[in-house]
């Protein structure tokens, strides 16, 4: 990739997480429609298994299926319980860096 075609790949992408970001802003004064509120309280579930699915796809060797497995499995029961993203990703990155360490196949 040339330099400016890296810079304008660049830009393009800083463009879009900043209308990502200041577009919601605009709006934030305004009651939510409670379907609309409602519908968004599914984000961030929906973001976790997106990140994840994807994440254990590339994260570790594909000789590691016992631990990606256990790992993607302790994520799904800690997404579960209330409390955020923190500990699905938290634990299923020990149990990934623990399977790795163990050479845990």
């Amino acid at each position: 990739m040339s330099g400016w075609a890296l810079l304008a790949f660049i830009l393009a992408v800083a463009l879009g997480t900043a209308l990502t970001r200041f577009l919601p802003a605009l709006y934030a004064h305004h009651a939510a429609d409670p379907r609309v509120a409602r519908l968004l309280q599914g984000v961030p579930a929906a973001a976790l298994g997106a990140l994840l699915v994807t994440s254990f796809e590339t994260a570790l060797p594909p000789h590691y299926l016992v631990t990606t497995l256990i790992a993607l499995a302790l994520a799904a029961v800690l997404a579960w319980r209330p409390g955020g993203v923190l500990w699905p990703v938290l634990g299923a990155v020990m149990v990934a860096a623990l399977g790795l360490s163990l050479h845990i196949g």
